[in-house]
């Protein structure tokens, strides 16, 4: 490791040193970019610095007996002293510099100040040697100012460029989260989500995330992805808060300078604090739980920075491709002005440099090859700290940390399901991308050669021949002059410029990543205008209003320019917040998270289909994920259906609306009563069930204090009355909880019992005469699906899969148990479904894989035995539980349908459940036959046996269940 220090290398005017805020260096690795307090944008060369470092021990000494005449350290392999300098310095901002960042592709540069406009610089390769106005001497290369960037109400405090360049992320002192368009520079997205100054912004290198930490001690994690309709359409969510590393952190930094690591599983992130001492805090990828601190600095710590390169330490030559002999490397520095070098492989650092500067560490920046630091500080020094090869460990080649990041999606685009198993799947079989490509660093670009300017002697460092740009050579030009009848007539001459300005090539954003054509989107404005009009947006008008303060903040929550409604996020102007609470919205969307994964949970969609439950119950985001996934890759070729999905939220549905009241009625015999009437007879007549479920507790405590006289929510009742003329209103019944189902028993035509079922599982049987109980209540401890009553047997299916079957009217008590939590898993697992995987916003961690099952087509009762008869959609098999064998079996595969025609299936033996099951299913298989979804046998004479021994055997197992 060599420090390197030069007197030259930093900001300083005269003999006064300026305070430096920012350093990045761009994809090659030969220049290297600066801003200070002065307000200049300086650009060094990298080779000329490095040059330096390259002397050895024996040349950096002095001899003992030296001469006048020998040679000094300054004459020995060292650039010119012309060179000793800046390439350029820009001087455009009216304020302090504070942060700035090369593209991806090294084309453009921004930088951001406190003159709140952020400047994309551009190096123009025509425009050499031309001396400016107060400039002692010429700069050796010409930045342009290509675009500015106007949104901010404050200073700029950081600046991040996404992996691929197609977005550019700005944020600042006024709390704004500003997006831009990486190629046009068209304003995409503002949020005003933090709830005070945003210091610190960095970028997934898988191209999934981004994360800001803000003053309000929170780091927020944002997912985002592109729309398939759109090229350059992107929809942004917030996937997590980081809040418990940073509830103490100090709010002295001046930056909260974050870096994610290469292959993109932390982020490290300073300023944090653990217990009373400062720390980096380390997020893990997934869960975002912050598990690890590194402690050591005495101050806090404003920059964090991962090395871009994978280590591999102790190598012996054979590669392993194992993440866990993979290491990163990362550099921390702070207000405490020591440098901090940290391995994942050690748990103390590598290097610990106390007092290496002498004033607070500011930014810091890797070279390509993960060798070479440059870090800036208060004192306007710019330091370079060299490694040697080898010694944070053995580099690791760029195509593993490809590797590492294809699991997350890192060479896809980010569409539909982000970092989801349909995504990759569904690429892998499309092709949508082509396959992983190594990433190949840029040549560097060498300075022009120029005569006029003085070069050094030639050094060890061999520079790559480059194609350099030279202007045209003037076309001298003429005028034509012609006679006609004896008169001279001179064309006129156009005067254009000496030179014609060609386009400069640029490289392309990234070779991982496919290209997007943006032409047409140059010359489009943006869609949203100001609300102060299009001056506000130049010059950043301002409303002042001290005497109704009110005011601006309602004419401020009407500002179109707010893009937080895209997100469900609150205002965060409201007063009641502050910099210790999360907001409404926050906890609205833990709520929707937690409602939806109950509602999963209680209502399963492959019941769907057999439940008398209204279907919004049932909506799954994982089912509708994959059946999504399936018709994209079935029209994956059609070039002119493009569909576009949004992910769900929230479940809407409320089910004390949907279960408010019920209202069933059964028609059946009624006996007269002996009593009233003289003549025991018997008429036709309609029951009606009324339930209306109590209004529920409120949600919200607050709501229960405000209103302190209600003592108890209303109970459940439930009305049976009839339309015949001797009792309209039979009774009135009261319970303690809510009722979901109510199921009206028939037994010889006669109105025998009410089933009544609670949203927790709870059954209650009532005689339909009298109202009192049969039994006590039973728990089964999870919701009911699915009831049905035949021939005196009651069914049941929880959502949990368990099937409960009672014989009813039986002498002891009328009820006896058939059978007891028998699962209907066996059955569907018949059936090979691929698995979703899901991932969950919160800390703890990452939900299971996901099952998709097949859905039931029908259930029903066999009234022999009380025996559950199931048929399964996707293959048409009938099944039949069998409580002798205590297991499931098999009545009908419907590979048999094949052999036998409809009037073959009819059997007077068959039981009217069995004999519905087995024609309805059969009608579907031929229909599926007739649309092609299904193959099916031609059987001619050769194979006239097996039609033959195929009927056999349907007859035989239908005999069976006979």
């Amino acid at each position: 490791m060599h420090i390197l220090k030069l007197p030259w290398f930093g900001h300083r005017t005269e003999n006064k040193k300026i305070e430096c805020y920012s350093v990045t260096i761009n994809a090659d690795g030969t220049r290297l970019a600066s801003g200070g307090l002065d307000g200049n944008v300086k650009i060094w060369d990298t080779n000329t610095i490095l040059q330096f470092g390259a002397l050895s021990k024996e040349q950096g000494q002095p001899s003992p007996k030296k001469k006048k005449t020998d040679p000094t350290i300054e004459d020995i392999n060292l650039p010119d002293v012309s060179l000793r300098r800046p390439l350029c310095s820009m001087s455009r901002h009216n304020g302090v510099v504070t942060s700035v960042k090369f593209s991806p592709d090294g084309r453009f540069l921004a930088s951001g100040s406190d003159d709140k406009i952020c400047l994309i610089w551009e190096k123009e390769e025509e425009l050499l040697g031309q001396k400016q106005f107060g400039e002692a001497e010429a700069d050796l290369e010409h930045w342009t100012v290509r675009k500015r960037l106007v949104a901010h109400d404050n200073d700029i405090q950081d600046i991040c460029w996404s992996p691929d360049g197609l977005l550019l992320v700005t944020v600042g002192l006024d709390r704004l989260i500003i997006i831009w368009n990486g190629l046009t520079f068209e304003r995409i997205k503002r949020y005003d989500i933090h709830q005070s100054m945003v210091k610190g912004i960095v970028f997934d290198p898988a191209n999934k995330f981004f994360a800001t930490a803000s003053d309000d001690r929170t780091v927020r994690i944002f997912r985002y992805y592109k729309k398939l309709n759109e090229t350059t359409s992107y929809e942004f969510q917030m996937e997590h808060i980081v809040v418990e590393p940073f509830r103490k952190s100090p709010l002295t930094s001046y930056f909260r300078r974050m870096s994610w690591s290469p292959d993109g599983q932390h982020i490290a992130v300073p300023n944090a604090t653990n217990g009373p001492v400062s720390s980096v805090a380390v997020i893990n990828r997934g869960n975002w739980a912050a598990d690890v601190s590194l402690i050591g600095h005495e101050a806090p710590c404003e920059i964090c920075a991962f090395s871009p390169r994978l280590f591999e330490l102790g190598g012996t030559g054979k590669k392993s491709k194992d993440k866990t002999n993979f290491t990163t490397v990362l550099a921390t520095g702070g207000q405490d002005r020591t440098l901090a070098v940290w391995s994942t492989a050690n748990s103390r650092p590598l290097v610990v440099a106390q007092d290496i500067v002498d004033n607070s560490i500011t930014d810091m920046c890797w070279s390509p090859d993960g060798q070479t630091l440059y870090f800036c500080c208060l004192d306007g020094s710019i330091t370079c700290v060299m490694f040697e090869a080898n010694e944070l460990g053995e580099v690791v080649s760029e195509d593993i940390i490809d590797t590492q990041l294809h699991k997350y999606g890192g060479d896809r685009e980010a569409a539909i399901f982000p970092e989801s198993v349909e995504q990759l799947i569904l690429e892998d079989k499309s092709g949508l991308e082509d396959n992983l490509i190594s990433r190949r660093t840029t040549k560097p670009v060498s300075l022009d050669d120029r005569k006029k300017l003085p070069i050094g002697e030639e050094t060890t460092l061999e520079m790559p021949k480059v194609n350099n740009l030279t202007p045209k050579q003037l076309t001298k030009m003429t005028q034509s002059v012609t006679i006609k009848n004896g008169k001279k007539r001179v064309a006129p001459l156009l005067v254009q410029a000496s030179t014609k300005k060609e386009s400069i090539p640029t490289s392309v954003i990234s070779n991982k990543f496919r290209k997007v054509q943006v032409s047409n989107k140059l010359s489009q404005p943006s869609y949203l205008l100001p609300r102060l009009g299009v001056n506000s947006s130049v010059h950043g008008i301002k409303l002042k209003n001290v005497n109704n303060q009110h005011s601006i903040n309602e004419e401020s929550n009407m500002d179109q320019d707010n893009d937080n409604e895209d997100m469900g996020i609150d205002d965060s102007n409201t007063a009641s917040l502050n910099q210790n609470t999360i907001s409404e919205a926050a906890l609205k969307r833990q709520r929707n998270k937690l409602k939806r994964s109950l509602m999963e949970s209680k209502y399963p969609s492959c019941f769907k289909q057999i439940s008398n439950l209204p279907e919004s119950l049932f909506s799954n985001q994982s089912l509708l994920n994959s059946e999504i996934s399936q018709l994209l890759n079935n029209l994956s070729n059609s070039k002119d259906i493009q569909p576009e999905t949004t992910n769900l939220t929230s479940i809407d549905v409320d089910e004390d609306l949907l279960f408010s009241v019920i209202v069933h009625g059964v028609e059946h015999t009624q006996v007269s009563n002996p009593i009233i009437s003289e003549s025991n007879s018997s008429y036709k007549t309609i029951t009606t069930i009324e339930v209306r479920n109590g209004q529920g507790w409120s949600v919200l405590e607050d709501e229960l204090n405000q209103n302190e006289s209600k003592d108890f929510n209303d109970a459940t009742r439930v009305i049976i009355s009839n339309n015949s003329k001797e009792l309209a209103r039979k009774y009135v019944l009261f319970f303690p909880y809510k009722i979901q189902h109510s199921l009206p028993v028939v037994l010889n035509g006669i109105l025998k019992y009410f089933v009544l079922a609670s949203f927790k599982g709870t059954i209650q049987i009532v005689s339909a005469d009298t109202g009192r109980f049969l039994c006590p209540s039973f728990e089964l401890g999870e919701n009911i699906l699915y009831l049905k009553h035949r021939s005196g047997f009651l069914l049941i299916l929880t959502s949990s899969g368990l099937i409960y079957s009672w014989k009813l009217g039986c002498e002891q008590r009328g009820l006896k148990g058939v059978l007891n939590k028998v699962s209907i898993a066996p059955v569907l697992n018949c059936v090979e479904i691929n698995s979703v995987l899901l991932q969950d916003g919160s800390s703890e961690s990452k939900k299971a894989a996901t099952i998709l099952l097949p859905n039931l087509k029908a259930i029903d009762v066999n009234p022999k035995d009380g025996s559950p008869l199931v048929v399964l959609d996707s293959s048409g098999n009938l099944y039949n539980y069998s409580i002798d064998l205590g297991t499931w079996t098999k009545v009908i595969d419907s590979w048999y349908y094949l052999s036998v025609e409809e009037k073959e299936l009819h059997d007077s033996r068959m039981t009217q459940p069995l004999e519905q099951l087995i024609s309805k299913t059969y009608n579907e298989f031929i229909e599926d036959i007739k649309k092609s979804k299904i193959n099916w046998y031609k059987f001619d004479a050769k194979s006239n046996d097996l039609k033959t021994v195929m009927r056999e055997r349907f007859q035989e197992v239908l005999d069976l269940h006979l």
